[in-house]
């Protein structure tokens, strides 16, 4: 009896620690990703602008105003995407809860000495920009011409957080800002002008989604250390 109570008590363990390694990777999900690795862009994903195109591999924004993506449903999210600023300084710009190219909410990274996020809207074709949507970067990352880096967009009810680093390095903090224009949209990029921009590896996922790798690894070791025992 005890030794199948100790068998049982084991089980019982084994079973918390397979709900505390997934419970972290279960409360979230991919909705949307891209890596522009085909041959000409996928129209069931994105309603490209005439300044779209791909380029080795990446997709290469050079003006044409407003493309996003196909899906439109996006409510609470977080957008990851690496950019690559071409010319001039100020050149990426991201769309978030886009109605249409016509209705959404953006931001535009002015990458000069002024070093700021402008977060503005765009209603019925028009722009609208207030300068307390004009903020500081604080993520302590300057970008500049011919690097690669990666933003992430939290999108939250009526909040927006906007977190920036070097591609592959930890991202920081780069501003905050509220609006309640648009509760739903796609996602997508703009480019005004001559504005020229590459970006790649696009990932939509729900708020708090964990990037942990192989957990089964960790799972199978444990496993095997429980049923040996000392």
């Amino acid at each position: 009896m005890r030794s199948a109570a100790v068998r049982l008590s084991t089980f019982t363990l084994f079973l918390f620690i397979l709900t505390s390694v997934y419970a972290p990777l279960c409360v979230s999900e991919v909705l949307f990703e891209d890596d522009f690795d085909k041959a000409e862009i996928d129209k069931s994903k994105w309603t490209p602008s005439a300044g779209w195109d791909l380029d080795g591999g990446e997709l290469e924004v050079h003006g044409g105003e407003v493309g996003i993506s196909v899906r439109d449903d996006f409510t609470d999210f977080e957008f990851y995407v690496d950019f690559h600023m071409v010319s001039p300084l100020w050149a990426s710009n991201w769309v978030v809860r886009a109605k249409d190219v016509n209705n959404c909410t953006l931001v535009q990274i002015v990458a000069d000495n002024r070093n700021q996020f402008w977060w503005f809207t765009r209603v019925g074709g028009g722009y609208i920009v207030n300068d307390d949507g004009k903020l500081d970067n604080e993520s302590g990352i300057h970008p500049e011409l011919g690097k690669w880096y990666t933003i992430k967009i939290v999108v939250e009810g009526e909040r927006y957080d906007l977190y920036l680093g070097e591609q592959g390095e930890e991202l920081g903090l780069s501003c905050t800002w509220e609006d309640d224009t648009n509760d739903k949209g796609g996602i997508g990029f703009r480019a005004w002008n001559d504005e020229h921009s590459l970006y790649d590896n696009v990932l939509v996922t729900t708020v708090g989604h964990s990037f942990a790798v192989n957990p089964e690894n960790a799972l199978t070791v444990t496993w095997g250390e429980l049923k040996t025992g000392p």
